[in-house]
């Protein structure tokens, strides 16, 4: 009996674990990468001086619709998520949409940007900027809960 107990116990802990992961997330963008430059193509009668790799600070984030390579930006809007308002915040995966959703970090001194995909599963994003000792910091979480109030 107390082993029938303690297995219930577990997947009734395990089930609730699996809902809450799965209604909000967070995506935080690394605060620094490393950056090396490199010529492609050397002019006559030039050489490069090479540095070490150059520290490229966080910047901001954007999301996307489909792959960043596609450059379908979605434009953020005010507006409130489970009764919170955030100033950055994006709808994403309506019931239509065929392409996956992706949050792009860029960095300051750099082109480069890191990119990761939204969870299908997810309604509404919304970014939070803060500092720290490091410089600054973003971060993307998102929900299922549908955005509410957009202007």
């Amino acid at each position: 009996m107390k082993e029938k107990i303690l297995s219930m116990t577990i997947a009734v802990v395990v089930w609730f674990g699996a809902v809450f992961f799965v209604n909000a997330y967070q995506i935080e963008c690394p605060q620094k990468i490393d950056v090396k430059e490199k010529v492609e193509k050397m002019p006559e009668g030039w050489e490069v001086f090479e540095k070490d790799s150059l520290s490229s600070a966080f910047h901001s984030m954007i999301v996307y619709y489909d792959h960043p390579s596609r450059m379908a930006v979605l434009k953020p809007a005010k507006g409130t998520v489970d009764g919170k308002k955030h100033e950055l915040i994006w709808e994403v995966n309506h019931y239509t949409d065929v392409e996956p959703y992706y949050v792009s970090c860029a960095y300051s001194t750099s082109r480069i940007e890191l990119i990761k995909k939204i969870d299908l599963s997810m309604k509404s994003c919304w970014a939070d900027y803060s500092k720290n000792e490091q410089g600054k910091k973003g971060t993307l979480t998102c929900s299922t809960s549908e955005a509410k109030n957009l202007h």
